[in-house]
């Protein structure tokens, strides 16, 4: 006994001259470690700024080998590219989206494009829309960046067109509304919340989910080409997790419940799961066609995990606490991210108009946290429709008759969380739970918002019947 206490002792007081000697060391030579320190990352973040290309090589070349350290590599570009270090370190990843992977996918678009024109035949009864896009081949400086945006994207006013509304056949009636109202964009339905995706796809599992149903906006790029030569902005909106098609062909993607039955809404299979790599690189792949089409800016709607159902008793991939969920989405949209600016494009996100009171409720079940989503996107779109907010909401009885109110209010708050983001609210374009509904409500609603310091507003109406307002000119008083 005596024996293993000496022992113990001798061991202690290694330990002790051990510690003292590191730190001793460390004290001495403490400004050179520190100087030594920053110097490196003064290194690296330059590298980063200025050899972009050649990191973007390098990554390049061990992606195409499938190699741990591209998974790694990419694995801390998303980290850094949620906090403030994407300043210091400009993603190479980006760089290599761009250069590397869309110059073949571009060029294969055009090569296409162009064997599809050669069977056109135009109709003498075309619209001024089929006329331009039966003969258009569009230019790749166009769609990279090469010419800027023709509008601020900081007060961008716009309808929601469905895909059907939004076809060369149909869709001049909108720009003749939007051109009469002063608006200056046009929100249309690329991916809807069936997953049915609106435009002519080259990818095989687009075709997998669509079977034989034509999709009404045809070739992307030639319509969006139409749209910019009426000055208008051009949104895509793309629905992400609902996705009853995809749920259909790929079950594996399901969201499943614990007992391994799929998760039902409505009696319906009808979301994915965020987190399955399958699911997020069938977006992403959508995302960047849409991307070479030359859009303004990609809108997610849908971005979120379920609200509905048994969700409380679902299984979702990756996830062990609901905490996790603001970390899925917000990694998943840093991907985003880096390709919308590759793009010169911009990323709005669509979130329920009543996560900017952000209860814990809502965030634990649809993982949209404001503090973490906010940080990923250039415009944040709030639902705030006051006939959602049920019929009795914050001590208001019926908050569909108080528009202004509610855009206001959540504005407001979502400021608070990021006063640099651009907050664009959706609103009420229809009369669900209105007592008296007009188009002074959709007056009221805008000044509600400019009041709080929103920036733009998006019109919402499911059937896209939309009926001449005015816009309220309100000084905004925001610091």
């Amino acid at each position: 006994m005596a024996y293993i206490k000496g022992i113990l002792s001798i061991l202690r007081v290694g330990l002790i001259l051990f510690t003292e000697g590191i730190w001793n060391f460390l004290r001495t030579r403490a400004i050179r470690i520190s100087i030594s320190i920053i110097l490196f990352f003064l290194l690296l973040s330059f590298t980063h700024h200025f050899a972009t290309a050649l990191l973007g090589k390098i990554y390049a070349a061990l992606d195409a080998k499938n190699s741990s350290i591209a998974r790694m590599w990419r694995s801390v570009d998303a980290q850094c590219s949620l906090s403030f270090c994407r300043s210091l370190f400009p993603s190479p990843i980006a760089y290599y989206e761009l250069e590397v992977k869309e110059e073949i996918g571009f060029k294969k678009f055009i090569s296409a494009l162009k064997e599809q024109h050669k069977e056109v035949k135009i109709s003498p009864n075309a619209t001024e829309a089929q006329k331009f896009i039966a003969s258009y081949i569009p230019n790749r400086a166009f769609f990279y960046g090469g010419i800027p945006s023709l509008h601020n994207t900081q007060n961008i006013t716009a309808v929601y067109l469905t895909g059907t509304s939004a076809r060369p056949s149909k869709v001049d009636k909108y720009l003749r509304f939007s051109r009469a109202q002063r608006l200056n964009g046009i929100c249309f339905d690329i991916k809807d919340v069936y997953g049915f995706v609106n435009y002519k796809s080259n990818l095989a599992e687009v075709k997998t989910t669509q079977g034989k149903t034509p999709p009404p906006l045809g070739n992307l790029a030639p319509l969006v080409a139409y749209f910019k030569t009426k000055k208008v902005y051009t949104i895509a909106r793309i629905a992400m997790f609902q996705d009853e098609l995809m749920a259909q062909k790929f079950p594996e993607r399901q969201i499943k419940l614990q007992n391994g039955a799929p998760l039902l809404t409505k009696g319906r299979t009808v979301w994915v799961d965020p987190n399955k790599k399958s699911v997020q690189e069938y977006n992403l792949r959508i995302i960047r066609e849409v991307l070479q089409a030359g859009v303004d800016e990609i809108q997610l709607d849908y971005i979120r995990y379920p609200a509905e159902g048994d969700w409380k008793v679902a299984v979702y991939h990756g996830v062990n606490d609901s905490k996790d969920k603001p970390v899925v989405l917000g990694t998943f949209l840093q991907k985003v991210h880096s390709l919308t600016l590759a793009y010169g494009a911009r990323l709005s996100l669509d979130v329920f108009g009543v996560v900017a009171w952000q209860e814990a409720l809502d965030i634990k079940s649809t993982g949209q946290d404001m503090h973490v989503l906010s940080q990923t996107a250039d415009t944040i779109s709030p639902m705030l429709y006051p006939s959602h907010f049920g019929h009795v909401f914050g001590g208001v009885t019926n908050p569909a008759d108080k528009p202004a109110l509610f855009l206001e209010e959540g504005v407001t708050k979502l400021r608070a969380i990021n006063n640099k983001i651009i907050i664009r609210p959706w609103l009420q374009a229809f009369k669900w739970r209105v007592t008296h509904y007009s188009s002074e409500y959709i007056t009221e609603q805008i000044r509600g918002s400019k009041k709080a310091g929103g920036q733009g507003y998006l019109l919402w109406n499911a059937g896209n019947i939309y009926e001449h307002f005015s816009d309220p000119v309100v000084s905004a008083s925001v610091e």
